[in-house]
């Protein structure tokens, strides 16, 4: 026994150890230095995880050789437990700002971030800078995230207005960067809950099984990237139901606020509160707890409609327009293909096991967790079909209910095998499982997106640096990023008439401006498609006067070049890099 404690102890620090060099690589790509002119290095995750698992396991197999029974790895795997999903949280927020975007491009981050920044300056419709163009222009005026307001010389948002709420507030607290920050800390939070989820309904075993697994999903992963709006909708519906499964009947007015955020960031998932408000009564007194979660939901929903009804004439329009053309009865069975298809693809079959919790497992209110994630699908069902797996993410409420329905079954099946192989399986799955979700992340090129986003900043800089200050620059992807990093106006390309695309550009001249014109890659088929027959510029028949290269080909084109070109001038292009 006395041989056993230190080699155990030596053991076990190798473990943590080797599975913290595993970590650091993922993190910061590895490290190396010398000692004694000996070369330490590692680079590759997979083999100081491998060393860490064996370690840990031979550690965990001595202990209970020895131990007594209240001393087992698999007694004290509770106790270990909240510390263990505490670090997987911070571990959550640590990936999010390494590999997280802190630019503001495309629709989502141009129209999330810009519209927090309406929000700390106290106002939500913005003045058009274009207002004097808009009878040749029309709708072509507002940038991706914007629409034209009802009055003629301004623009309104389209994003439902949660998360530019929560992010006004980092930017009043911490500056502009503060605004990247919301999502990564939000992403912890819901790591942390989804912990206190599963502790909640079976046991902290099942917490922290589902939290772990839940940080490094694919899905969950990649959109803490992002200044999107699903992690943070995810988080403020888990808030919702830790608060709802509390004995305390005060805490019900806690789970209803909690739902008016959830409805502030994303409002068509309003049906779920009736899911929350079943578990609600669940407790008695029915009656009081109940009351005081409509007293917490009523405020989001109400405003909800209020600022539509500010922004869009009407508290039931949206900012996307009229919802007829993107829900259609004929879309389920393609959606559903492809929701089920992705659900397994990103988290592997283990999942299903969610689907036999009510049968097998005592967790408290599975059939009801199981019932928000079918009516959450429900809203989604009928929706408009797309071919990406990102768009899963309008699933990502759920995930937290499935993995702890999941990780309950688990533990179930686990409770009839010895302790200390128990206790290993539990090891092997949150680290072999996360690995190989980590490694699905890599082939979808998740930890690519930073670099793949540059674009925006570094395209848009260049256009500060090097337009006339007089540009007008005709774009789509990047209509806002050009305005925000390249202070010049922007024009929709890709909502001007084609057969007016001519008459549009040679009236801009006139009114004062330099055209450009700006495509990215992908957009370069779309146009030509758009404007073939219709345009002079459709072949794009001339050099770029910019050109950005790197995972994405950007280009910009100077209208008047095209008639230097042809007569024979010579076009200098200037060529931007990544520059990390």
């Amino acid at each position: 026994m006395t041989t056993t404690r230190p080699t155990q102890i030596v053991l076990a620090a190798v473990g943590v150890g080797s599975l913290a060099v595993a970590l650091w690589d993922v993190l910061l790509g590895g490290f190396h230095f010398n000692v004694l002119g000996i070369r330490v290095s590692s680079w590759e995750a997979y083999k100081p995880i491998r060393v860490g698992l064996l370690a840990m396991i031979a550690a965990i197999l001595l202990n209970d050789r020895t131990a007594a029974a209240d001393r087992t790895s698999w007694r004290m795997l509770p106790r270990w437990a909240p510390w263990i999903a505490a670090g997987v949280a911070v571990v959550s927020v640590a990936m999010a700002i390494r590999f997280g975007i802190f630019a503001a491009g495309g629709a989502d981050g141009y129209g999330y971030v810009s519209e927090a920044s309406l929000w700390a300056q106290g106002r939500l419709v913005s003045p058009d800078p274009l207002a004097e163009l808009r009878s040749v222009l029309g709708p072509a005026t507002a940038p991706l995230g914007y629409r034209l307001a009802a009055a003629p010389d301004a623009l309104v948002p389209v994003y439902a207005p949660g998360l530019p709420l929560a992010m006004a507030l980092a930017l009043k607290m911490a500056g502009p960067s503060g605004v990247y920050y919301v999502v990564p800390i939000l992403g912890g939070v819901a790591v942390w809950l989804t912990f206190v989820l599963g502790t909640r309904v079976d046991r902290p075993l099942t917490g922290m099984i589902a939290a772990v697994l839940m940080a490094f999903s694919p899905l969950f992963l990649f959109h803490t990237f992002l200044p999107m709006s699903d992690v943070p909708v995810t988080a403020w519906w888990l808030l919702a139901w830790v608060l709802a499964l509390s004995p305390s009947t005060w805490a019900q007015a806690g789970a209803g606020l909690a739902v008016s955020a959830a409805v502030l960031t994303r409002p068509n998932l309003v049906p779920l509160a009736i899911v929350l408000a079943a578990v609600v009564a669940a407790n008695r007194p029915r009656l009081p707890r109940l009351a005081l979660f409509a007293a917490g939901s009523i405020p989001g929903c109400v405003s909800v409609g209020a600022i539509n009804a500010h922004l869009y004439g009407s508290p039931l329009a949206a900012g996307y327009g009229p919802l007829d053309p993107m829900y259609a009865w004929d879309h389920w069975p393609a959606n559903l293909r492809r929701y089920a298809g992705w659900l397994i693809e990103l988290n592997s079959p283990i999942l299903l096991l969610a689907f036999v919790a009510p049968l097998v497992t005592r967790a408290r209110f599975a059939l009801t967790m199981l019932a928000f994630f079918l009516l959450l699908l429900a809203c989604y069902l009928f929706f408009l079909v797309f071919d990406q797996w990102p768009f899963l993410r309008f699933l990502l409420p759920a995930f937290p209910l499935l993995f702890v329905l999941a990780s309950a079954v688990v533990v179930r099946g686990l409770e009839r095998v010895p302790f200390a192989l128990g206790t290993a399986a539990v090891l092997l799955l949150c680290v072999l499982l996360p690995s190989w979700y980590v490694r699905k992340a890599d082939s979808l090129t998740v930890f690519d997106i930073e670099r793949a986003e540059h674009r925006y900043p570094a395209v848009g800089g260049e256009i500060d640096r090097t337009l006339p200050a007089n540009s007008i620059v005709l774009s789509m992807t990047e209509s806002g990023s050009v305005r925000l990093y390249g202070k010049r106006m922007t024009a929709r390309w890709d909502l001007i008439a084609p057969e007016r695309f001519d008459d549009t550009v040679d009236i801009l001249g006139r009114a004062g401006y330099e055209p450009y014109l700006l495509l990215e890659d992908w957009e370069m088929p779309l146009y030509r498609k758009r404007l073939a027959g219709a345009s002079q510029y459709s072949e794009l028949d001339w050099p770029p006067a910019l050109e950005y290269s790197d995972r994405s080909q950007v280009g910009i084109y100077r209208f008047a070049d095209r008639a230097r070109h042809r007569a024979g001038a010579e076009i200098a292009t200037s060529r931007i890099t990544y520059q990390p």
